[in-house]
């Protein structure tokens, strides 16, 4: 009984300590909202996630402003230098980084560190937050 009363004890502090990270957006000082456009930069990548960009906006292709989806998942750290963090549970399993650029300059940014992988949800998160920020005054 004692046994299982520690083990639900950890996995109640484990699972209680992991909280959603919170994004880090920026936004070009010059950048003129609300934007008119977007393209969708047709990098390769997971189909599934660009479909859920896709049916969240209606992307031009002549528009300057190019929306690039980047992402990373199962994230494996070998270095000792993060192995506290990685032993605490702490450290991130995936990211999705949304990049709108105007030629070669960035003008806005949503990044976002995952303790699972990425999912179609948290990709709709992170537009839903771009759409806010660039599409509505």
């Amino acid at each position: 009984m004692f046994r299982v009363l520690i083990l639900i004890g950890m996995l109640w502090f484990v699972v209680g300590c992991q909280e959603k990270a919170k994004p880090v957006v920026r936004q070009s000082g010059t950048l003129q909202t609300p934007i008119s456009c977007m393209a969708l930069n047709p990098l390769e990548g997971d189909r599934a996630l660009m479909a859920t960009l896709k049916s969240q906006y209606a992307f031009t292709e002549d528009c300057p402003y190019k929306l690039t989806l980047s992402y990373k998942k199962d994230i494996v750290c070998n270095s000792s230098y993060n192995a506290m963090s990685k032993n605490m549970g702490k450290f991130p399993k995936s990211f999705v980084k949304l990049e709108l650029r105007r030629g070669m300059g960035v003008v806005y940014s949503y990044y976002v560190d995952l303790y699972s992988n990425v999912d179609e949800e948290d990709v709709i998160e992170g537009f839903t937050r771009l759409k806010k920020d660039l599409l509505s005054k």
